[in-house]
């Protein structure tokens, strides 16, 4: 009897999360599975690295700008 396991699960977060730097540049900081996880993120990130940040949505091409306090 041939025995099949079931699938992996492949997905693979779709968010990116950019930090701007001051040049216009963006930096690759992090990526999350949702817009929510991406959000939580992002303050976790601006404790220590204060600054705007820019979500992208690799499936839609959508940016989130999320600016510092």
């Amino acid at each position: 009897m041939w025995y099949k396991p079931p699938p992996l699960n492949t997905t693979f977060p779709h968010l990116d999360i950019f930090r701007v730097e001051n040049d216009g540049q963006l930096i690759w900081r992090a990526a999350a599975e949702t817009l929510e996880a991406a959000h939580r993120r992002v303050k976790i990130l601006m404790a220590s690295e204060p600054g705007d940040y820019i979500i992208y949505c690799q499936e839609t091409g959508d940016k989130t700008l999320v600016r510092a306090e």
